[in-house]
């Protein structure tokens, strides 16, 4: 099983796919974990470039064209999908992935991109069979990123995760494999509601 967790920064995606892992492997599945960007030279180059800002970051640095960017991440998620993603699936393996293609849609279509080549772009992705779209108003993700110490350039514009979301909300009409999942609730209370969906669309 692939399962996918999506949601504006702030919404507790981390949070929710270990608590998810955690639950699989109380019930005896092998679980890996991941998330994007990756780990690899990929993820790596990203987090410098996009992510994490500094002399050589593209919030106050060098600035890459949002073609590059989405070039970047789908560099990075040919990687993921073909050295980790594809093989735990076929070891019959549960995968989880704190963010995955539908997270380069909603971000880089809000940053102007054209949405059918950002999709073609990212064909080779191998679909999940559940991406759960934790979906929360930007005013809680702004009060919620405000606690943090790192910020990235995304959490930084209010703005631009209005347009997120709400391409977001659009996605989950366009892929049928999306559920949303209210991420006001309590911690618990999500996790509960992703197990739900997870037993019901998955399990049953």
């Amino acid at each position: 099983m692939f399962i996918v967790m999506e949601g504006i920064d702030g919404a507790g995606k981390s949070t929710q796919a270990k608590m998810l892992a955690d639950w699989f492997e109380s019930r005896g599945y092998e679980v890996v974990l991941t998330k994007e960007p990756t780990d690899t030279a990929f993820g790596k180059l990203i987090r410098r470039l996009v992510l994490t800002g500094g002399k050589e970051g593209i919030i106050d640095g060098a600035r890459i064209s949002h073609e590059a960017e989405a070039l970047l991440f789908a560099a990075d998620r040919a990687e993921h999908v073909k050295k980790l993603i594809g093989p735990s699936l076929r070891d019959g393996k549960v995968v989880i992935s704190d963010r995955y293609f539908y997270s380069s849609l909603a971000y880089q279509w809000a940053r102007g991109l054209d949405l059918e080549w950002l999709v073609d772009l990212n064909r080779f992705a191998i679909r999940p069979d559940l991406v759960i779209l934790l979906d929360l108003p930007v005013k809680e993700s702004m009060k919620r990123i405000n606690g943090r110490s790192i910020k990235s350039e995304f959490d930084k514009i209010a703005e631009l995760q209005r347009k997120v979301r709400e391409n977001y909300l659009k996605l989950a009409e366009m892929f049928p494999e999306m559920r949303i999942v209210n991420a006001q609730n309590t911690v618990e209370d999500i996790h509960r509601d992703i197990v739900g969906l997870v037993e019901q669309e998955l399990l049953e």
